[in-house]
């Protein structure tokens, strides 16, 4: 009597069965551990992160002075607004303007105190550019929204907070690659994993959230964290990217760094405000009229001025080009329209992070809104994430200790 061999299973692959392959179960830990790791960052990023999207809308409908002047025959200059101001603030010092150039909307100072230069949580004061009337003085940081705001891009902790965040963030790509490739079910299995099974118990249901969420969002998150990445880092990605997007180093760095005169050493006196104000106009181009103006910070230092490019997305197109504090005359321009591609692509970064890529009319909106989701994701897939670990790993143990 013979008997049959005992059957073999077959060789685990990836196509068929990627649950039994060794690297799908080495991916796994990376991602559980790293998952773990990073859960309170990416409920924190995600969260904060969502309710910066409507920054602007909820700015405006909060300060609507702000936003609805009526112009009229100016009774200041603005040079006399900004001194002033300083006087009634002893030890801030002015260093920008910026919302200067919609003449139905306040003008805004921002200062710092000198000894703590570096810092970004500087003071904003938002005045009538024809009265010189002060509407709003408040810190950059200041209230719920600032809040936010300061926790999502420095943590909380400046400088060092947005380094940390960048790594944070190098982590948070390495989950959703990890989780990308983990999602894979398998040829037979692929289209049920694309969506929530409706007759599922509570954990199947948790896990499916989070291979299907994680799914779905998986391209525009890593987009979204990469840029994100590239706030804390630009220097050390910046050239990955230009090489890339087959660009040259060389090229990128003329770019960076277009020829500009120095001042002439003079003792005649800086230019006023509204004069340089008035200099800039001329010297930008029409349809990038002046957005940001930085202060000299010694007499002999170069006023430096940012214009943005009208019907652009926010901060894709712009022009900054300096100018001679005594004269006003042009000392060095450049424009991102002059850049290499990778330049222009990064360029773009912060409206694809914000989701203000769009505009503002109804696509604009809806972008907005899927990217208020968008931000939501971490904070689910972290969530899901942990409850899942709970139920096979640590609800055991616990069982187990308290009988």
């Amino acid at each position: 009597m013979t008997t049959k061999p005992p059957q073999q299973r077959s060789k685990p692959t990836w196509w068929r069965s990627p649950q039994r392959t060794l690297l799908r179960r080495a991916l796994f830990q990376i991602h559980l551990w790293t998952g773990i790791a990073l859960a309170l960052y990416a409920i924190a990023i995600g969260i904060s992160g969502s309710a910066l999207v409507f920054k602007g809308e909820i700015e405006r409908a909060a300060h609507p002075s702000l936003f609805h002047i009526q112009p009229a025959q100016p009774q200041t200059t603005i040079e006399q607004t900004i001194r002033r101001i300083e006087r009634e603030r002893p030890g801030w010092k002015s260093f920008a303007l910026e919302d200067f150039e919609h003449p139905d909307q306040a003008t805004s100072v921002l200062l710092h105190l000198p000894a703590a230069a570096s810092t970004p949580n500087y003071r904003i004061v938002s005045f009538n550019p024809y009265t010189g009337e002060t509407l709003l003085d408040r810190m950059r940081y200041a209230g719920l929204l600032g809040w936010l705001d300061n926790l999502h891009v420095y943590l909380l902790s400046g400088h060092t907070g947005l380094l940390v965040s960048g790594w944070m963030g190098v982590g948070l790509l390495l989950l959703s690659f990890t989780g990308l490739v983990l999602w894979w079910p398998g040829v037979q299995r692929w289209r049920r994993a694309l969506v929530l099974s409706r007759k599922a118990n509570w954990r199947r249901l948790n896990f499916d959230l989070h291979t299907v969420i994680g799914f779905w969002v998986s391209a525009t998150l890593i987009i979204v964290t990469f840029t994100g990445v590239d706030f804390a880092f630009p220097d050390a990605l910046g050239p990955l990217i230009e090489l890339a997007t087959g660009g040259s180093l060389s090229a990128r760095a003329a770019a960076e760094n277009p020829p500009t005169r120095l001042p002439a050493l003079s003792s005649a006196p800086v230019l006023t405000l509204d004069q340089a104000i008035a200099a800039a106009y001329r010297a930008l181009p029409i349809d990038a009229p002046p957005g940001y103006f930085s202060l000299p910070s010694t007499p002999n230092a170069p006023f430096h001025v940012t214009g943005y490019y009208t019907g652009a997305a926010p901060f894709s197109q712009l022009v900054r080009i300096s100018l001679d504090p005594h004269t006003g005359a042009l000392l060095g321009s450049s424009s991102t329209r002059q850049q290499t591609r990778a330049q222009r692509i990064e360029q773009y970064f912060v409206t694809v992070h914000f989701g203000s890529f769009a505009g503002t009319g109804w696509f604009g909106i809806l972008v907005k809104v899927l990217w208020v989701f968008l931000g939501l994701a971490p904070a689910i897939l972290s969530v899901t994430g942990l409850i899942m670990y709970w139920n096979r790993k640590l609800r055991g143990l616990w069982l187990a200790f308290n009988q």
